[in-house]
């Protein structure tokens, strides 16, 4: 990089000379007709553009004059003699000129231009197409072989879809996080607009989703040779335009910029090892967007809801109670709509039995001491030696041990043919129905339906839906659809 880079712009003089207005208006107006098509302009349109305006009611052929100089002088327009046969001296001396703007003025408008869009906050879009249209030229690298023009035309499309889902979500998603907005979505206008904002947002995630998947395996499936010929058509294509100046080509500068490019592209809807994609990013961003909206709404309805009157509600219950015929109707009519005037509190242990089927009734109650709410309070501590109890803890072992056994047995009675079919049971005992309906629940978890149970036994539960059966216990009868248990495998414990 030489200093020649950072010279002084002269072409951007205009913007900020000291009749600027006059200038900005002059280019803004060479700007409009170019793109119209109409690049050459005669002296005279350009003066009665001026008077026209509001601003320059009184603009005179001489500011024109100085004013067309000056811009000529920056570089911004280029004059040009009409290419006439003067028949007096008079037309000789007053030649007529044509006036065109130039290149560098042009790329200068254009920026102009997207800075007012940016205070008008008119920025990006979420285009749910643009996918599909990319994913098509992928797909063509992919499978098809183009060779020459149609190849590098695929390759221009791709960059040119790549960069317009870059840049327009990248704005639209700025554009939302904006402050502007931010301030825009908690007035009440906004609730209009707060559906067609979510769902567009919704649509652009869905056909977001439906097609990612696709563009990242159409990028890791494009061959290396396709990346080549894609180079050599574009080194071609640099090659056969024509230029006054002598200039070297770089072959390894346009083989890193293209190579850079398609990387770019490639990472940005495939995730790193340490670093996500723009994809997830945005993903993520869109997500958050709908999430934020959806909450501003929230909050901003919960605060409209505080200054809802709430008479017509008042005047429906005072006209209930005035239709309770006595004060005990009317008592149990406050105790429906307000709760009860006085009510006392429990407070109870955590269950203290290990067995997790056993019923409530079945608990011995908890003792609950209450202390007194004083500092000078303290509980009374005595230490107490500690004691092994090895005897008693064989003995619950064991209990254990023998119910478990017991429990296992009467589940192994229930097994014909490999399988416990509940349409052949009449009647099952309430630990054993509980064992039942646990793995049934557990089966639900798994996609093949097959569990391993505690007793060793591997277990594939059918649920036929289409027959009702009734299971009958000692402590009722339950309805519930068919279920088959078929043991596929038992261990010897």
């Amino acid at each position: 990089m030489n200093n020649q880079d950072f010279s002084k712009l002269s072409e951007a003089t205009y913007v900020t000379a000291e009749n600027y207005k006059r200038y900005r208006l002059i280019m803004r107006y060479f700007y409009d007709q170019h793109r119209s098509m109409n690049d050459l302009l005669y002296r005279g349109d350009i003066l009665k553009f001026m008077q026209e305006d509001i601003k320059f009611p009184n603009y005179q052929e001489k500011e024109l004059d100085q004013d067309l100089n000056s811009l000529i002088s920056w570089g911004n327009l280029e004059q040009r003699q009409e290419m006439s046969q003067p028949k007096s001296i008079e037309e000789y001396k007053n030649r007529h000129f044509r006036y065109q703007i130039s290149e560098t003025s042009v790329v200068i408008e254009d920026m102009l231009e997207n800075i007012a869009n940016l205070h008008k906050g008119t920025r990006g879009s979420l285009d749910k197409n643009i996918f599909e249209r990319l994913l098509v030229c992928l797909t063509r690298l992919e499978k098809e072989t183009p060779e020459g023009q149609q190849l590098l035309d695929i390759w221009e499309d791709t960059v040119t879809h790549f960069s317009r889902i870059s840049k327009n979500t990248t704005d639209y998603i700025g554009y939302l996080n904006s402050e502007k907005s931010e301030l825009q979505m908690q007035t009440e206008v906004f609730l209009v607009y707060r559906d067609k904002f979510i769902n567009y947002l919704r649509d652009f995630i869905i056909a977001m989703q439906n097609k990612a998947y696709q563009i990242q395996h159409s990028f890791e499936n494009v061959s290396e040779a396709c990346l080549e010929r894609i180079f050599q058509q574009i080194l071609k294509k640099e090659k056969e335009i024509p230029r006054l100046e002598i200039l070297t080509i770089d072959e390894n500068q346009i083989r890193k910029e293209f190579f850079e490019k398609w990387n770019n592209m490639k990472s940005w809807f495939i995730d790193q090892p340490h670093k996500a994609s723009e994809y997830s990013l945005l993903l993520n961003q869109t997500n958050h967007a709908i999430r934020k909206m959806t909450h501003l709404m929230q909050r901003f309805s919960d605060q409209m809801q505080q200054y809802h009157s709430r008479k017509k509600d008042y005047m429906l219950l005072a006209k209930w109670f005035l239709d309770c015929e006595n004060l005990d109707e009317a008592n149990e009519l406050s105790a429906y709509l307000f709760g009860f005037e006085k009510t006392k509190h429990y407070y109870v242990k955590p269950c203290s039995s290990d067995n997790k089927y056993e019923d409530m009734w079945e608990i011995d109650p908890t003792i609950h001491e209450t202390v007194p709410r004083i500092r000078s309070y303290s509980r009374k501590t005595k230490s107490d030696s500690f004691e092994r109890k090895q005897a008693e803890k064989d003995e619950l072992r064991n209990k254990h041990l023998r119910e478990n056994k017991q429990l296992e047995n009467g589940i192994l009675s229930y097994i014909k043919d490999n399988k416990i079919d509940l349409k052949d049971v009449g009647f099952v005992e309430k630990d054993v129905r509980k064992i039942l309906l646990k793995w049934l629940s557990l089966s639900f978890q798994k996609e093949d339906n097959i569990i391993q149970t505690e007793f060793n036994m591997s277990i594939k539960i059918t649920v036929d839906t289409a027959e009702i059966i009734t299971l009958c216990s000692e402590d009722g009868e339950l309805t519930m659809p068919r279920v088959v248990y078929n043991i596929l495998k038992k261990e010897i414990s």
